[in-house]
């Protein structure tokens, strides 16, 4: 991703910093959409020719991701940025583990946790820094 200077985009950075905040929460609210209604596609999509985990498993784990990354939407901040980082990582770790317990689900559980890493990840480079002040959804400095 290419950084957009402030007087390239008429931005002020911490602006930029809320705004690539809330377009990734939407995007990952929008797979957490995903996982909560349609578990069965997502896993077919994602791990072709493999058991697939019992959908209300994947139906739980979207609504996680949804409710989490739609709270990022409304409240932008470093904390609660911080915040989904954590559940990211433990979720990334509770399926290594899951995968190494049972080798039926090993391959759905490993793109999970690789999921839920580079959504930690992510999180991480584009959220605000602890001097941005608190804005409401949609202003603009």
């Amino acid at each position: 991703m290419t950084s957009i200077s402030p007087t390239r985009s008429g931005l002020p950075a911490r602006s930029q910093r809320r705004a690539r905040t809330r377009a990734l929460s939407a995007v990952l609210a929008t797979s957490g959409l995903a996982l909560l209604v349609a578990p069965e596609r997502v896993v077919r999509l994602l791990t072709p020719d493999v058991p697939e985990p019992r959908a209300w498993v994947v139906r739980v784990l979207g609504a996680r991701s949804l409710v989490q990354h739609a709270v990022m939407l409304v409240r932008p901040t470093r904390d609660i940025a911080y915040a989904g980082v954590a559940v990211d990582a433990v979720h990334a770790a509770s399926m290594v583990v899951f995968a190494a317990a049972w080798s039926t689900y090993r391959r759905p559980a490993l793109v999970s946790a690789a999921l839920a890493t580079a959504s930690a990840l992510l999180e991480v480079a584009v959220a605000p820094q602890s001097d941005d002040p608190v804005h409401v959804p949609g202003d603009v400095d």
